[in-house]
């Protein structure tokens, strides 16, 4: 078994959550050829189906995702808004652009300011999720093959 320590992956800075959740996508992708592979016992697996049953995996995971995002968003928008306002004194204190900070807060005050913002969280979790199942599943395929056993 394979493991990672969270130093080796930069846990010290502000990309190491992408880094541990886009290996966990990847194991996702991975791990619905193997659920496939379990069902469909005599299909050849390529790394190209890997790559659709991945792609296929992260937008279920997503659909499962948007759904509870945008349901806390129409049912608890105020919360959200105080959440997001109250968070920008912290990233001023890690070192961000307090004069970002500012333009974002303002941002997040006009009318279409929430929605902007999930609305662009989620595209980017989208891509993120699509795109790292689908390179586990390819992985994942590719590695069956050279197995020899598909």
């Amino acid at each position: 078994m394979l493991v990672i320590p969270l130093a080796v992956l930069g846990a010290g800075s502000a990309l190491a959550p992408f880094a541990v959740f886009g290996l966990a996508f990847m194991a996702g992708g991975a791990w619905s050829v193997r659920l496939y592979l379990r069902k469909a016992k005599d299909a050849p697996v390529t790394p190209g189906a890997g790559v659709q049953l991945g792609a296929a995996s992260g937008g279920f995971g997503f659909l499962f995702l948007a759904v509870m995002v945008v349901a806390m968003v129409v049912y608890r928008a105020d919360e959200m808004h105080k959440l997001m306002a109250d968070s920008v004194p912290q990233l001023v204190s890690r070192g961000y652009d307090a004069q970002k900070m500012q333009q974002m807060l303002e941002l997040l005050k006009a009318p279409g300011g929430l929605a902007f913002f999930v609305a662009s969280g989620l595209f980017v979790m989208f891509v993120i999720l699509v795109v790292g199942s689908s390179i586990g599943g390819a992985w994942y395929g590719a590695w069956i093959r050279k197995r020899g056993r598909r």
